[in-house]
Protein backbone atom coordinates (compact mmCIF):
# COMPACT_ATOMS: atom_id res chain seq x y z
CA UNK A 1 0.00 0.00 0.00
CA UNK A 2 1.20 3.35 -1.14
CA UNK A 3 1.87 5.88 2.01
CA UNK A 4 1.12 9.73 1.23
CA UNK A 5 4.62 11.94 0.40
CA UNK A 6 5.89 13.13 4.00
CA UNK A 7 8.71 14.73 2.63
CA UNK A 8 9.40 17.79 0.72
CA UNK A 9 12.46 16.16 -0.46
CA UNK A 10 10.12 12.49 -2.06
CA UNK A 11 7.83 15.76 -3.64
CA UNK A 12 10.83 17.94 -5.47
CA UNK A 13 12.46 13.79 -6.59
CA UNK A 14 9.04 13.00 -8.12
CA UNK A 15 8.72 16.55 -9.90
CA UNK A 16 12.08 15.92 -11.37
CA UNK A 17 11.37 12.84 -12.64
CA UNK A 18 8.26 13.36 -14.04
CA UNK A 19 9.94 16.13 -15.96
CA UNK A 20 12.27 13.55 -17.13
CA UNK A 21 12.71 10.32 -15.60
CA UNK A 22 15.81 9.45 -17.40
CA UNK A 23 17.77 12.33 -15.08
CA UNK A 24 21.22 10.08 -13.97
CA UNK A 25 20.98 9.52 -10.36
CA UNK A 26 24.26 12.22 -9.82
CA UNK A 27 21.73 15.28 -11.45
CA UNK A 28 18.94 14.04 -8.94
CA UNK A 29 21.44 14.47 -6.10
CA UNK A 30 23.01 17.45 -7.09
CA UNK A 31 19.83 18.89 -7.19
CA UNK A 32 18.44 17.75 -4.19
CA UNK A 33 21.37 18.73 -2.44
CA UNK A 34 22.23 14.99 -1.28
CA UNK A 35 24.98 12.54 -1.95
CA UNK A 36 24.54 10.21 -4.79
CA UNK A 37 24.38 6.98 -2.25
CA UNK A 38 21.20 8.98 -0.43
CA UNK A 39 19.25 9.54 -3.54
CA UNK A 40 19.92 5.69 -4.55
CA UNK A 41 18.11 4.65 -1.39
CA UNK A 42 15.90 7.07 -1.37
CA UNK A 43 14.58 5.74 -5.23
CA UNK A 44 14.53 2.13 -3.60
CA UNK A 45 12.39 3.46 -0.61
CA UNK A 46 9.97 5.31 -3.09
CA UNK A 47 9.56 2.00 -5.24
CA UNK A 48 9.31 -0.13 -2.53
CA UNK A 49 6.89 1.91 -1.31
CA UNK A 50 4.53 1.88 -4.46
CA UNK A 51 5.16 6.02 -5.07
CA UNK A 52 7.58 5.03 -7.99
CA UNK A 53 5.53 2.16 -10.01
CA UNK A 54 7.68 2.45 -12.92
CA UNK A 55 9.55 4.44 -15.63
CA UNK A 56 8.38 5.16 -19.54
CA UNK A 57 9.24 6.92 -22.39
CA UNK A 58 7.33 9.57 -23.86
CA UNK A 59 7.40 9.48 -27.58
CA UNK A 60 7.80 12.96 -28.98
CA UNK A 61 6.17 13.25 -32.87
CA UNK A 62 9.45 11.90 -35.10
CA UNK A 63 8.20 8.49 -33.32
CA UNK A 64 5.17 8.49 -34.98
CA UNK A 65 6.17 10.47 -38.95
CA UNK A 66 2.39 10.65 -39.82
CA UNK A 67 1.01 11.22 -36.19
CA UNK A 68 -1.20 9.35 -33.99
CA UNK A 69 -4.71 10.65 -33.35
CA UNK A 70 -5.89 10.42 -29.96
CA UNK A 71 -8.87 11.00 -28.26
CA UNK A 72 -10.66 11.40 -24.52
CA UNK A 73 -13.87 9.29 -24.39
CA UNK A 74 -16.08 9.91 -21.61
CA UNK A 75 -18.16 6.51 -20.75
CA UNK A 76 -21.32 6.43 -18.89
CA UNK A 77 -21.89 2.70 -18.52
CA UNK A 78 -23.93 0.61 -16.21
CA UNK A 79 -22.94 -0.34 -12.56
CA UNK A 80 -23.07 -4.07 -13.63
CA UNK A 81 -21.61 -3.52 -16.19
CA UNK A 82 -18.19 -1.40 -15.28
CA UNK A 83 -15.70 -4.03 -14.42
CA UNK A 84 -16.71 -6.44 -17.92
CA UNK A 85 -16.59 -3.10 -19.91
CA UNK A 86 -13.11 -2.05 -17.97
CA UNK A 87 -11.68 -5.92 -18.58
CA UNK A 88 -12.86 -5.71 -22.25
CA UNK A 89 -11.32 -1.92 -22.64
CA UNK A 90 -7.88 -3.44 -21.42
CA UNK A 91 -7.86 -5.80 -24.42
CA UNK A 92 -8.26 -3.44 -26.97
CA UNK A 93 -4.41 -1.79 -27.78
CA UNK A 94 -5.63 1.67 -28.95
CA UNK A 95 -6.80 2.07 -25.30
CA UNK A 96 -4.27 3.33 -23.42
CA UNK A 97 -5.84 4.14 -20.14
CA UNK A 98 -9.00 3.65 -18.73
CA UNK A 99 -10.05 5.44 -15.17
CA UNK A 100 -13.26 6.07 -13.46
CA UNK A 101 -14.56 9.07 -13.08
CA UNK A 102 -17.09 10.83 -10.77
CA UNK A 103 -19.83 12.81 -11.98
CA UNK A 104 -22.55 12.30 -14.86
CA UNK A 105 -19.66 9.45 -16.43
CA UNK A 106 -18.40 6.69 -15.29
CA UNK A 107 -14.99 6.00 -17.44
CA UNK A 108 -12.78 8.29 -19.14
CA UNK A 109 -10.67 6.38 -21.78
CA UNK A 110 -8.10 7.32 -23.55
CA UNK A 111 -7.79 6.16 -26.93
CA UNK A 112 -4.68 6.48 -29.92
CA UNK A 113 -5.02 5.54 -33.20
CA UNK A 114 -3.05 5.74 -36.07
CA UNK A 115 -5.71 6.88 -38.80
CA UNK A 116 -8.96 8.27 -38.44
CA UNK A 117 -10.41 5.07 -39.74
CA UNK A 118 -9.11 3.11 -36.68
CA UNK A 119 -10.07 5.59 -34.41
CA UNK A 120 -13.80 5.73 -35.51
CA UNK A 121 -13.69 2.20 -35.37
CA UNK A 122 -12.20 2.43 -32.10
CA UNK A 123 -14.36 4.72 -30.98
CA UNK A 124 -18.03 2.50 -32.54
CA UNK A 125 -16.38 -0.95 -30.59
CA UNK A 126 -16.73 1.42 -27.92
CA UNK A 127 -20.08 2.35 -28.16
CA UNK A 128 -21.62 -0.80 -28.66
CA UNK A 129 -19.86 -2.50 -25.39
CA UNK A 130 -22.74 -4.17 -22.91
CA UNK A 131 -23.85 -1.65 -20.93
CA UNK A 132 -22.35 1.64 -22.37
CA UNK A 133 -25.59 4.11 -22.41
CA UNK A 134 -23.56 7.24 -23.80
CA UNK A 135 -20.41 8.43 -24.77
CA UNK A 136 -18.47 11.38 -24.98
CA UNK A 137 -15.61 12.36 -27.08
CA UNK A 138 -13.20 15.02 -27.61
CA UNK A 139 -10.35 14.47 -29.98
CA UNK A 140 -6.65 15.86 -28.82
CA UNK A 141 -5.05 18.80 -30.72
CA UNK A 142 -1.80 19.69 -29.34
CA UNK A 143 0.19 18.95 -26.36
CA UNK A 144 1.20 22.17 -24.53
CA UNK A 145 3.08 20.86 -21.98
CA UNK A 146 3.24 17.53 -20.19
CA UNK A 147 4.82 16.45 -16.77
Amino acid sequence: MSRPIDNAKDAQLLALLRTNARMPVSSLAERLGVSRSTMQQRLKRLERDGMIAGYTVLLGEKAAPNGTLQAHVLIEIGARDLARAVSTLRNRPEVRRCCTASGQFDLLVEVEAPTTHRLDETLDWIGQMPGVRRTVTSLLLTTKFER
